[in-house]
């Protein structure tokens, strides 16, 4: 942690200001520590992160619990370059700067930056460009510890532990706040977002990804099987997420397309020629797998679809009122297959 950390955050349980008690520390980083607020709420600073979750709820624990465990396993994939790249293309592509220069001219015009829920710090690092913006990168994950690790050095990002819904900030304190693909492993996906609003100040944007509800054999799949995984071990999820990326790769050598002739309404299927692999997973069965990346990715995505508590989907119209409800006036609209990308003014 960053010692000037101190001088932006506030206790996420009363929002009164930290004091610091450092117990190691080298350089400006604060290794280990305590930050101690006037209510004397405290929070530990491990490992060089502070340490920010509040939360407890079981089910809460389950879904942060999951994604530490998928961060630990697969981070090293997850920081290699060209999966970087992949994302980031998709990123620019889903949220309509279309290219890196035109994404970067914003960034130029943000001071406070909130990268809400980073994952491996990719994000992070991305958003940092603007050497002269300040990003702050939350997870309710330990993925914090690997992001910290490979980004941590970049003077303007400060990577905390911290709860979506209990964010240790002021309100109306940020110019830009993004949550790509996270939403929707919270407690109540609008309930999170609506929190984000509040910290994003007049004129500010906001960016938000979301899962996409799908037709209703995919979705009765979903349920069924999400009931089954969250309540096994990690170990049995995880072998069934390689079981899942096994299948997938299966169907694609396949190597066949198949041919809907008329829609299917009722089932949610548009005519039209599809990959027989990507026709049974985007409208039957979860079973992702993609030869662009390591095969350990493909399991990494299925095992952070089938294992934590939260998966939630949604519809275009009940995204779009989520903004129009907190006067934030949508910029950018995007719906794609997999989820939903909406960014957007608060008036």
């Amino acid at each position: 942690m960053k010692s000037d950390l101190i001088n932006y955050i506030v206790c996420p349980k009363c929002k009164s200001k930290f004091h610091l008690k450092s117990t190691k520390s080298q350089n400006d980083e604060i290794e280990k520590g305590t930050l101690i607020c006037s209510k004397n709420h405290k929070f530990p600073i491990l490992d060089g992160v502070p340490r920010l979750v509040v939360d407890d709820e079981k089910n809460f624990e389950k879904t942060e619990s999951a994604f530490s465990s998928k961060w630990k396993t697969f981070n090293k994939s997850y920081h290699n370059k060209l999966w970087y790249d992949k994302q980031r293309k998709w990123f620019l592509d889903r949220f309509g700067w279309k290219t890196l220069p035109k994404f970067l001219n914003f960034l130029n015009k943000c001071d406070y930056i909130l990268d809400a829920g980073t994952g491996v710090g990719n994000s992070a690092h991305l958003f940092s460009a603007n050497k002269n913006s300040m990003v702050f990168a939350i997870d309710a994950s330990e993925s914090v510890l690997f992001a910290n690790k490979k980004y941590g050095k970049i003077p303007n990002i400060h990577f905390l532990q911290a709860d979506i819904r209990q964010l240790p900030f002021k309100k109306n304190f940020f110019s830009f706040i993004c949550s790509d693909q996270v939403l929707h492993h919270t407690k109540d996906t609008k309930t999170s977002f609506i929190n984000l609003t509040k910290h994003l100040r007049k004129n500010g944007l906001i960016s938000i990804y979301v899962y996409k509800k799908k037709g209703p054999v995919r979705e009765f799949s979903d349920d069924f099987i999400r009931e089954i995984m969250v309540n096994k071990s990690e170990k049995e999820c995880m072998k069934f997420s390689k079981a899942m990326a096994t299948l997938g790769q299966s169907l694609s050598k396949i190597n066949k397309k198949i041919t809907i002739t008329e829609d299917i309404p009722t089932l949610k299927i548009k005519a039209g020629t599809y990959d027989i692999q990507r026709f049974i997973y985007w409208n039957f069965l979860k079973c992702w797998w993609s030869g662009d990346v390591p095969f350990e990715q493909s399991i990494a995505t299925n095992f952070d679809w089938y294992f934590p508590k939260y998966a939630y989907r949604h519809t275009p119209e009940e995204v779009k009122k989520w903004f129009s409800d907190v006067n934030v006036k949508i910029s950018h609209f995007n719906e794609i297959e997999s989820g939903i990308s909406v960014s957007g003014k608060k008036l």
